[in-house]
C-alpha cells in the first residue's frame, strides 16, 4: 500500500458517521498540507487493556479530534466522555479537541472547523520554529531507514514495520522475505550491537492461535509463551529476544510492532510455559552490508 492508498482508504473509514465524514474530510482537503501525518480512528491501548478510538489523529503534533454526535448529549456519555479523555490523555500526552455536531447549523459546524484547522498549523509553525517537527516520511515510516539513521531502535509509534524483512534490516539481515517465527542474529553481530550470549529477533503472535497461546501482560514487561500441541515443552536456547509482535494497524494490515529486549526469567525457561521479562526498551542496531536492499 502506497501513500496515495492510505489515504484514500482512510478517507472512506468514516463514512458511515456523517458529520465525522464531513470533518475528517473537510479538514484533510482545506489544510492540504502533505507534510502532517493523519490516522482515522487511531486505536489507543490502556495499559489496563482498555481500547479506545480516536476519530482523527496527528501523531507528529500530539493533536486528536473527536466529533461529539447526538449520542454524546447524554449526562452519562459526557461522563464517560470525560473518563475517556482523561484515559487517552494519559496514555497518549496528546492534546483532546472537541467538536460539536448535535443540533447545530453546517455554517457554525464550518467555523469549528476552521478553528481546528488554525490550531494544526499553528502547532506545526510552532515545532517548526523548535526544530521538532518531522515531515511526513510514509515511504521510509515502516522501514529500517529512520532508525539506522538514529543508530538505535526505541519502543513507541514509530518502531513498526510492514514486513519480517523491514524489522530485519535493523540488524544486518541481507536476504529477501523472511517467514519463520524467529531470526537468529550472528554473533558477531550481536556483539557490535553491545548484546551478550545468543540473541534472537522474534515475530510472536502474542494471543491464541492454533499451536501457541502468548499473552502480554498489560504493563508490556512480560510475556508468557504456551506451547498447546507439545506435551514435553522445551528448554529456552536465547540468552536475548528482541521481539517484534505481530499486530494490526487502524487500516487492519499486518505489521510488526518492537516492544523491547527479553530474557527468559530463572526457573520459567522450561517445559511447556515460558515466560519473559523485559530488560530494556531500546536497543541498537546494525546497518547491513548494502543499503541498497532496505525496501521501500
Amino acid at each position: 500500500m502506497d501513500k496515495t492508498d492510505y489515504i484514500l482508504r482512510s478517507l472512506t473509514k468514516t463514512s458511515k458517521k456523517r458529520w465525522e465524514h464531513y470533518a475528517v474530510t473537510r479538514i484533510y482537503h482545506l489544510l492540504n498540507d502533505p507534510d502532517i501525518e493523519f490516522v482515522c480512528q487511531q486505536c489507543v491501548r490502556k495499559e489496563n487493556g482498555k481500547i479506545y478510538l480516536a476519530d482523527l489523529f496527528f501523531p507528529q503534533l500530539e493533536l486528536y479530534l473527536e466529533i461529539d454526535e447526538g449520542h454524546h448529549n447524554s449526562e452519562q456519555s459526557q461522563i464517560d466522555d470525560a473518563k475517556r479523555r482523561m484515559d487517552i490523555t494519559e496514555a497518549t500526552g496528546f492534546l483532546e479537541k472537541r467538536i460539536p455536531a448535535s443540533e447545530i447549523s453546517l455554517e457554525i459546524f464550518d467555523r469549528y472547523i476552521n478553528e481546528f484547522i488554525e490550531l494544526i498549523r499553528n502547532r506545526k509553525n510552532r515545532m517548526i520554529k523548535d526544530k521538532k517537527f518531522k515531515e511526513w516520511d510514509y515511504d521510509n515510516k515502516y522501514t529500517a531507514r529512520p532508525h539506522l539513521k538514529a543508530g538505535r531502535i526505541s519502543v513507541g509509534p514509530d518502531a513498526v514495520f510492514r514486513y519480517h524483512r523491514d524489522a530485519l534490516n535493523c540488524f544486518g539481515y541481507n536476504k529477501g522475505h523472511h517467514q519463520s517465527g524467529g531470526w537468529s542474529i550472528p554473533s558477531h553481530i550481536s556483539e557490535a550491537m553491545g548484546l551478550s550470549g545468543k540473541c534472537m529477533v522474534w515475530f510472536p503472535k502474542l494471543y491464541g492461535n492454533s499451536d501457541w497461546g502468548n499473552e502480554l501482560t498489560d504493563d508490556g514487561n512480560k510475556i508468557i509463551e504456551r506451547n498447546i500441541k507439545d506435551d514435553e515443552g522445551y528448554t529456552e536456547r536465547w540468552d536475548k529476544r528482541i521481539v517484534m509482535a505481530h499486530s494490526r494497524d487502524e487500516l487492519n494490515r499486518t505489521l510488526y510492532r518492537f516492544l523491547g529486549v527479553f530474557e527468559a526469567i530463572p526457573g520459567h525457561h522450561t517445559g511447556n510455559i515460558l515466560e519473559f521479562h523485559r530488560v530494556s526498551t531500546s536497543v541498537n542496531v546494525y546497518p547491513p552490508n548494502d543499503l541498497s536492499l532496505i525496501h521501500i
